[in-house]
């Protein structure tokens, strides 16, 4: 006796790939807490470095201020949809930024620092960096802490606020 084939199951394509983002949704917070607030600093170093304050805030605001070699110098003020705010506060989860140390910072002189700023569920966490910048020998940031901080340089570069070189 043939053994009898089996039959399986199959989903349409467009069902099988929701119910997988409907899986990877239940593993994700529902909302940005109202309370969140990320600060960011990028200070002076020796030669020309742009040096600048951004906050962004849960309602998507954006404030800046350009100090030094940046491309707009004062206040300046734009707005993140819902969705850069999420990717935002996502990358503040996957790095654990309340689970990082206070500092990363290499033992050299005249380089480039960033502070950040995380205001979010009744809590602050500030996290001071200073090196060459993320992925080269002088420099000691976690790669979440990177992630974070490249989304907020985007901001300002995107806004032309900042060059991106």
């Amino acid at each position: 006796m043939r053994p009898q084939p089996r039959t399986s199951l199959a989903f349409p394509a467009s069902i099988a790939v929701s119910l997988l983002l409907a899986g990877c949704q239940a593993l994700l917070p529902d909302t940005v807490p109202s309370d969140l607030l990320v600060s960011f600093e990028r200070g002076p170093c020796f030669g020309t470095c742009p040096v600048y304050f951004l906050t962004v805030a849960a309602d998507g605001t954006v404030a800046y201020n350009g100090l030094n070699f940046v491309l707009t110098k004062g206040d300046q003020e734009s707005a993140l949809s819902t969705e850069q705010v999420a990717e935002l506060y996502q990358a503040v989860l996957a790095a654990d930024f309340f689970g990082l140390e206070d500092r990363y910072e290499v033992a050299a002189t005249d380089l480039p620092s960033i502070i950040t700023t995380v205001t979010m569920d009744g809590q602050a966490k500030t996290v001071y960096h200073y090196g060459l910048g993320c992925g080269t020998d002088l420099d000691l940031a976690p790669p979440g802490l990177c992630q974070v901080e490249a989304l907020l340089e985007s901001i300002a570069e995107s806004n032309g606020w900042v060059s991106s070189d």
